[in-house]
């Protein structure tokens, strides 16, 4: 059989963009987790800690190194600068193995995301390896939380033991017997206590930012992210008690009352923004796999706040000069016009 020979590609647009986007998290995610390993002190945790801030760091050096192979301006990111490990504690050990369960998954998602755009074999290969890094770390994660008694499992419902089918559309309109709300599939009950996990590690990052965070205009803007978090959380809480599920606890007390700054305002916000991102494109498949109008209409209404949200910290950002912009195509009418 003939043996194929492969010729270098350029770069894509959507190559281009996943290597700056990485980059971004990346330097994030060995800023905070750098923090988190000055601090952690479970014997089970911090292994975990020091495994993830390796990967991070690892990802980051091979994105630099293609970014230069190909000439590609290697961004500002963040640096060291950003973060100040000398500072005291922000989050008990326990809130360090939520949070990278949680991370874990972003990092599921994104990957998989990069992966099914990828052309080149080094970025396919690079980005298998990412999400299979992702994998491992939400698998390890989960196991060490799940034996320390910490892990919250999503509800119980009862197994189904005959085939049922949908009779009338009053089923999609989210009526039961004597039009009552009918009870949640089991569909509708995963989406909501995913959006509860996400919406709990937005409202404990917020209230532990704003903490530390150095301008009142980016405390005020973490405050009102806390109480958009907190309100979704109640929302989506009672339609779980509404059909008698029980919503999960909250993790107020993984953190600590430490207000000095151990990361810079930029970083914060950017780190907000990035959970806002995440929980539209979470809103989004909720709304899609939900089948009582009800909830789906609230996910639609309850995504337009966290847009807002998003521009706003945007808006932020750009005011205070925060914000790196993303690779774009070239303006030909601007160069066409340019004076000679």
């Amino acid at each position: 059989m003939r043996r194929i020979t492969h010729q270098k590609m350029s770069l894509t647009s959507a190559e281009i963009a996943a290597l700056w986007t990485s980059y971004q998290n990346e330097s994030m995610a060995v800023c905070v987790l750098s923090f988190f390993q000055a601090h952690a002190e479970d014997p089970d945790i911090r292994p975990i800690v020091d495994k993830s801030l390796k990967r991070a760091e690892t990802n980051l050096k091979t994105v630099r190194s293609i970014m230069k192979e190909e000439e590609y301006v290697v961004p500002v990111g963040f640096t060291s600068e950003d973060v100040d490990v000398t500072k005291p504690k922000m989050f008990f050990d326990t809130f360090y193995l939520m949070y990278m369960r949680q991370m874990a998954k972003v990092g599921m998602l994104a990957f998989s995301g990069f992966l099914s755009m990828m052309v080149r074999e080094d970025l396919l290969a690079f980005y298998k390896e990412c999400l299979l890094a992702a994998t491992e770390l939400y698998e390890l994660t989960t196991k060490v939380s799940t034996a320390k008694g910490t892990t919250i499992r999503p509800p119980f419902i009862s197994v189904p033991t005959v085939v049922e089918f949908v009779e009338n559309g009053s089923y999609l309109k989210g009526e039961g017997l004597l039009r009552h709300k009918r009870p949640l599939n089991a569909i509708e009950i995963s989406h909501l206590f995913t959006n509860i996990e996400t919406n709990l590690l937005g409202s404990m990052l917020g209230i532990a930012f704003a903490q530390s965070a150095q301008s009142k205009e980016v405390k005020d803007y973490l405050m009102r992210g806390k109480d958009i978090a907190q309100k979704h959380l109640k929302i989506f809480g009672d339609h779980l008690i509404d059909s008698d599920v029980q919503a999960p606890m909250s993790w107020d007390t993984h953190v600590s009352n430490m207000t000095e700054p151990g990361f810079s305002d930029k970083l914060i916000m950017f780190h907000m923004t990035l959970l806002a991102a995440a929980g539209l494109g979470n809103y989004g498949a909720s709304a899609s796999a939900t089948m009582r109008a009800d909830i789906a209409a609230d996910y639609l209404r309850l995504a337009a706040e966290i847009s807002l949200f998003a521009k706003d910290g945007a808006d932020l950002m750009i005011r205070r000069g925060w914000m790196e912009q993303p690779p774009q195509a070239s303006d030909r009418r601007k160069l066409v016009y340019q004076p000679t």
